[in-house]
């Protein structure tokens, strides 16, 4: 499988790493001090160069931005594709992206991101490969990202990536992914969708979030958004009860609403909507006592929506709201800390 961010050529791209990962207009050969129309073309077709916002570009300022590219180029260079096998992988993807009568998606692309060798070590259960949706519109400047936890637990985790979407894709399909919210949305953002082997971990996840943000400049860090259902989310309540301060907001549903236990005035600045089935267990119930708990520590941005029926009709609840959820979250900006 070749998932390689740089090469432009293949139909299937790893991740929206802006234009600065587009084919350069300097060559190795090409060392000589440029010359004024140069660096005007240049600053037409990579703005983000141009560091000090100046409206011209430096010597130096070209310089950085050639060691950013070569060091993004290193680190994708490090992936080793873990696919390679599954020869009908590029082709099923080739296709959903196809545009044309009866295409699978009109917003999005959907891409692979596989995560570094090193960095793969680090994220616990998470699979060597995730899920990006990006929108087909080219789009300069910075992007929101919806991180997407699925759900289904071992049923789930244990399919390969083909297998997955063979499901996802299938007409009868009842197991919608991050990439059919993100479809159906139809906004300007990206929704990352990692894959994992075993239960969400705080800890992992904020490890893959530091690598996103420092390798991926064109997502806007005060704009990080989290969500899932079921095993999802449970893990985006972990995830938030752990490191609340890097997002904007939540969406949480399909699960017991945590504890009283936990430290909810940490989540106090944090908007949360927690979703859940009428007749799902506990869930309703927790989701209610988990609102109650917000509201209680000082959040006046939580609120909760109960759907009649059990956990299918919760989940397919939350899809359901997908354009007025994504604009409810769309509507936050993650708080400026105090000292």
């Amino acid at each position: 499988m070749n998932t390689n961010p740089i090469n432009k050529q293949h139909p299937i791209l790893l991740f929206v790493i802006l234009a600065l990962l587009a084919t350069a207009p300097f060559s190795n050969a090409q060392e000589q001090q440029p010359s004024e129309e140069q660096l005007a073309q240049s600053l037409k077709r990579f703005p983000e160069a141009d560091t000090n916002k100046d409206g011209k570009l430096t010597t130096e300022e070209i310089q950085q931005f050639r060691q950013s590219r070569q060091r993004n180029r290193r680190l994708a260079a490090a992936a080793q594709p873990t696919q390679a096998k599954d020869a009908n992988l590029n082709e099923t993807l080739a296709g959903i992206n196809a545009r044309g009568t009866g295409q699978r998606f009109k917003n999005i692309e959907l891409e692979l991101l596989e995560w570094p060798s090193e960095l793969h070590e680090k994220l616990g259960k998470m699979k060597k490969v995730a899920f990006v949706a990006r929108p087909v519109e080219k789009i300069a400047g910075k992007l929101p990202v919806i991180i997407y936890l699925h759900g289904g637990a071992q049923r789930w985790w244990d399919m390969s990536l083909q297998q997955q979407l063979a499901i996802s894709l299938s007409p009868k399909r009842k197991m919608l992914r991050g990439f059919d919210f993100a479809e159906l949305a139809g906004k300007r953002l990206i929704v990352l969708e990692p894959n994992t082997a075993g239960l969400w971990d705080a800890d992992s996840l904020d490890t893959m979030l530091d690598y996103v943000l420092e390798n991926f400049p064109e997502i806007d860090k005060d704009r990080v958004y989290v969500m899932g259902y079921s095993m999802g989310g449970k893990g985006t309540w972990a995830w938030i009860n752990e490191s609340a301060d890097r997002f904007a907001a939540a969406a949480a549903g399909g699960f017991s609403g945590g504890s009283d236990k936990d430290n909810v005035k940490k989540l106090a600045r944090l908007p949360i909507w927690g979703m859940a089935g009428s007749n799902d267990g506990g869930s309703a119930t927790g989701m209610r006592k988990m609102v109650e708990r917000l509201k209680a520590a000082g959040n006046v941005n939580v609120k909760c929506t109960v759907f009649d029926g059990g956990h299918k009709e919760g989940y397919e609840g939350m899809f359901g709201t997908t354009v007025e959820l994504v604009d409810w979250m769309l509507g936050f900006k993650r708080p400026k800390t105090t000292e």
